[in-house]
């Protein structure tokens, strides 16, 4: 349980909030999945911008399994609406590119997001949106929404129009703010996690996409800071003995948040990247955190919410499946890997973000901490060792996976990474409970190559000979 009426008095006040980010706040399920596991309950929760899905999934009472399920079946293509042709014809009258209906029509109802479930159940989930009209942030608790309250709370301008509510008219709070803080604060939150996929790059790239993308980091990020420095003099006060919101301790603020920038929007629309990878990263980024966790909380200022350059970077979804054998018992799987290069002159970095799914009992495992290696072999080539932690209900594991690598000419034509062994191991006991080689179809491989991602340092996208030389470095072992 994620989410709760009434918190243990064995507990501090925790709020989660949830802040923006478009579609890419799928990735917000896999930290939710990481932070349940090790045992954390909020009494609040906030979204704001893409956060209000998360939000209205959680307040309608679904689970972190529910929403992780939701994100991972979920066509992106119905975030798309058109408005009339003919209003295209005349731009100087144009509401927006596109309009609410998708969302309102298939995306909340394929998210289980009901407004009448919504106010009958009254979990204590908030929604943070513009008030366009009065020129503030509204924060509206279950229990008095309105079906465009949410709508309008991810209505980017210019993409999406604003929507009325009585008298006023609504949209995205992210030129405002783009997580509330404040709200958890006055409800008396001591403990404030905070998820961050927005970003704060600090290069300022070219491109049209990513100076709009920046646009929205400046007014995201400058009313964080400002949150940070009322947090700060709040503090100041309850050390003093004069608590305005009645806590007992000083806030702290615990911010989870992805060491690279996220991909972009257009990225999931061309499938380059899916639900599952960003609910894959999440849950490690999350596991990482947890695992060396600040005792007091993040330092209040820009570090918090701060990613690192990417530089050149590459990323390829592969996708094995076959038999794994657990002593005579087969298990058919399904071995999900999305690997990450990133690479410039000052850092090299190889990540792995993966899961195993169980065909038969429906059980999906998501990679934790996660080490890789490329290992080169008597013969010259080279093959890749991945090794991650898993957890079930139940259990802890340890997977081991060699994938042996072919060169970059191989890859392009769609014959490298045809295989991949797996041994999983309990944890505690140290053995090996089962094993199997699975196999990559040559489908996949070629999707594979068409669906990879590459990005240059200056932002561009890249093209088919700067993945290959990203790959001929990952191979050398140059990274």
């Amino acid at each position: 349980m994620l989410l709760t009426k009434q918190p243990s008095k064995n507990q501090p006040n925790r709020a989660l909030i949830l802040a923006g980010g478009g579609m890419r706040v799928a990735y917000q399920a896999g930290v939710m999945k990481a932070m349940q596991e090790d045992g954390l309950v909020f009494s609040h929760a906030d979204g704001a911008s893409g956060g209000i899905f998360n939000a209205s999934m959680l307040a309608s009472g679904h689970s972190v399994e529910n929403i992780i399920e939701k994100w991972k079946t979920l066509n992106f293509n119905h975030f798309t609406s058109f408005i009339k042709l003919k209003e295209y014809f005349r731009p100087w009258n144009l509401r927006a590119f596109g309009d609410a209906d998708g969302i309102r029509d298939k995306v909340l109802p394929h998210f289980g997001v009901a407004v009448e479930k919504i106010n009958n159940l009254k979990l204590p989930v908030t929604f943070s949106v513009c008030n366009f009209t009065k020129k503030t942030v509204d924060t509206i608790p279950s229990g008095k929404v309105e079906e465009n309250h949410l709508l309008a709370g991810v209505s980017l301008p210019i993409l999406m129009p604003a929507l009325k509510v009585k008298d006023d008219w609504f949209i995205d709070a992210v030129w405002v703010k783009d997580a509330n803080l404040l709200e958890a604060v006055k409800r008396g939150a001591e403990d404030l996690w905070l998820i961050w996929g927005i970003g704060n790059y600090p290069s300022y790239l070219s491109g049209s996409l990513n100076q709009y993308v920046h646009s929205i980091e400046m007014s995201a990020n400058g009313a964080i800071f400002e949150e940070f420095e009322q947090i700060k003099w709040i503090n100041q006060l309850i050390d003093l003995g004069h608590s305005p919101y009645g806590q007992t301790r000083k806030i702290q603020v615990f911010v989870v948040k992805p060491k690279l920038p996220l991909p972009l929007d257009p990225e999931l629309f061309l499938k380059k990247i899916t639900a599952r990878a960003l609910i894959n990263m999440g849950y490690q980024d999350a596991k990482n955190y947890l695992n060396s966790l600040p005792e007091k909380g993040d330092v209040l200022d820009f570090s918090a919410t701060q990613t690192i350059d990417s530089g050149d970077y590459f990323c390829i979804p592969m996708e094995f499946s076959g038999e794994i054998l657990e002593g005579e018992k087969r298990h058919q799987v399904v071995f999900h890997l999305f690997l990450r290069l990133s690479f410039s002159n000052e850092f090299k970095i190889l990540e792995a973000f993966s899961s195993l799914y169980f065909e038969e009992s429906k059980v999906e495992m998501i990679g934790g901490e996660t080490s890789v290696e490329i290992v080169k072999n008597v013969n010259g080539n080279a093959s890749m060792t991945i090794e991650t932690a898993l957890n079930d209900k139940e259990n802890k594991y340890i997977l081991k996976a060699e994938l042996k690598c072919s060169g970059p000419k191989y890859w392009l034509m769609g014959l490298a990474f045809k295989s991949i062994d797996l041994k999983l191991s309990s944890l505690s006991e140290k053995n090996d409970l089962m094993a199997g080689t699975l196999y990559q179809a040559f489908f996949s491989r070629l999707k594979g190559v068409l669906l990879s991602l590459a990005k240059k340092k200056s932002g561009s996208n890249a093209g088919l000979v700067f993945k290959y030389r990203m790959l001929q470095k990952l191979l050398k072992n140059e990274v």
